[in-house]
């Protein structure tokens, strides 16, 4: 996903200091790659062969007749989405307060913007390609408007504007995309590590329980709980996401540890309670989510072990054009190759291998200079 370690220009003095910052962090660089491959293997390994309803809906290329690969067959790996979603928002929520450190709000939103939105018009751009062109050589129906696309593209704007969803990961950019905005309001608590910072999750929690009881009372009116979908689910993620906000300031030395397990227990307290009273149309799994936090703590306690690798740097750097490319285009992919009678366990490589590629590119064409651009307007409107 979007979440980064973001260098910036910082004077002679501090650029030690900030190379040791840089190297205690890496572990959540080295994650953010295993987060997206976990991602990418769950949907491409379990939810197109055992999801089929699903993967329609999305595509609107009906199913050809296939052989369900081995290993997906033999052991279950549906947990991997989740568990890489989960290991993605831990991730957002310790990185996002460096940068907040590092720049003004209005530097931060500036920069946020630029690092989010190119890259996910590129991503989107192949998805939406990918359903036209899949239409029109396997048959189907597009199943989206041009509406529904456009407003896609300009996360979170698809949340408030009542659009069908096209693609199976945008929501969690939605949700990071409010996050944002709540980490800008919350922008002195988070840099001084006040104790008013834990009121967020506390009122995000209020405010969804409020919308959650509001479906419930107009549980006869179906537009009702479609125009409030978004903020019947994702206030509850962001809730979550706070657990990466308590060990941040853990990693700052803003809190001790007592106080970090205290503000983790809240977060995910009101997370898992939410899954238990809530009339959300799906219930999240917790145990994926405790995983996620759990292996993103235990990487953290070892932290000084991560070492950068050509590997880890390379999934580190694709993974945000990879989380938002592999979804609908790699379905499409695997229908392809399916009616070409394609192995079914040689078809998910190929099509991880186009998945990684298109990334790839992505993140060199797009990516990186965005990023960059958006870096030195977020430094100049800082300064």
């Amino acid at each position: 996903m979007s979440a980064t370690v973001e260098a910036t220009a910082a004077p002679a003095g501090a650029t030690a200091a900030k190379s040791v910052a840089g190297s205690r962090i890496e572990f959540a660089n080295t994650l953010r790659g295993i987060a997206a491959f976990a991602v990418i293997v769950g949907h491409l390994c379990a939810v197109y062969w055992f999801m089929g309803p699903m993967v329609d809906i999305l595509t609107g290329v009906p199913y050809a007749p296939y052989k369900a690969p081995v290993i997906p067959a033999l052991v279950d790996l549906a947990w991997l989405g989740p568990f890489g979603v989960a290991l993605f928002f831990t991730i957002s929520g310790f990185v996002i307060p460096f940068s907040l450190e590092q720049y003004s709000v209005k530097g931060f939103v500036v920069g946020r913007l630029w690092r989010i939105w190119p890259t996910c018009w590129a991503g989107l751009s192949v998805t939406v390609a990918a359903v036209l062109i899949g239409v029109h050589f396997m048959g189907g129906q597009v199943p989206f408007s041009f509406r529904d696309a456009a407003s896609q593209f300009f996360p979170p704007y698809s949340a408030i504007a009542d659009a069908r969803r096209i693609d199976s990961v945008m929501w969690t950019l939605e949700i990071e995309m409010f996050f944002y905005g709540i980490c800008a309001l919350a922008a002195n608590h988070l840099r001084e590590g006040r104790r008013t910072l834990w009121l967020f999750p506390v009122g995000i929690f209020l405010f969804w329980l409020g919308v959650d009881q509001t479906v419930a009372y107009f549980h006869e009116y179906p537009s009702v709980a479609r125009k409030l979908a978004s903020f019947h689910t994702d206030p509850v993620f962001i809730i979550f996401m706070f657990c990466g906000v308590a060990l941040n300031l853990r990693q700052r030395g803003k809190l001790t540890l007592p106080q970090t397990a205290a503000a983790i227990a809240l977060c995910f307290g009101l997370f898992a309670a939410a899954q238990y009273i809530g009339h959300m149309p799906f219930v999240t799994v917790l145990r994926y989510y405790a995983g996620g936090l759990i292996v993103f703590m235990a990487a953290m306690r070892f932290q000084t072990s991560f070492k950068r690798t050509r590997v880890t740097k390379f999934l580190s750097d694709i993974s945000y054009p990879l989380y938002v490319v592999h979804g609908v285009a790699g379905y499409i992919t695997l229908h392809a190759l399916m009616r070409l009678h394609v192995n079914a366990d040689l078809a998910i490589v190929i099509t991880i291998a186009l998945a990684v590629s298109v990334a790839y590119a992505i993140h060199v064409l797009v990516e990186l200079p965005t990023h960059r651009r958006g870096q030195k307007i977020a430094r100049r409107l800082s300064a």
